[in-house]
């Protein structure tokens, strides 16, 4: 039995800018660790929302993880894969199947 396969994936969206170099680059981090992890990425511009480029657009870009804050500004795709563990982590289910041996392939 796969892991992957019985996940509910992670739902991570990130918080971008039009011209925002880094947030092109986070995104495809995103999808690379796609390859790993059951993800479901979305990109959201804050441009075009007062409310929230009023709380993200100077720190841009924000990845949110289950709707947690994790990233902020500048990180490595290091950071990001930490994240995505500690979310993972954090939901019971994923603690059992570790237990159980059904823990993803960790690089």
């Amino acid at each position: 039995m796969e892991f992957r396969a019985i996940a509910k994936p992670l739902k991570m969206t990130i918080l971008s800018r039009a011209e925002c170099h880094f947030c092109q680059v986070v995104s495809r981090m995103a999808h690379s660790l796609q390859q790993d992890f059951p993800l479901e990425v979305v990109t959201l511009s804050v441009d075009n929302d007062p409310e929230r480029l009023a709380l993200y657009g100077s720190r841009v870009p924000v990845v949110l993880i289950d709707d947690i804050e994790r990233c902020a500004g500048k990180f490595t795709e290091g950071d990001l894969r930490r994240a995505v563990l500690k979310a993972r982590w954090r939901r019971p289910i994923s603690r059992i199947l570790f237990w159980l041996g059904y823990a993803p392939n960790q690089r």
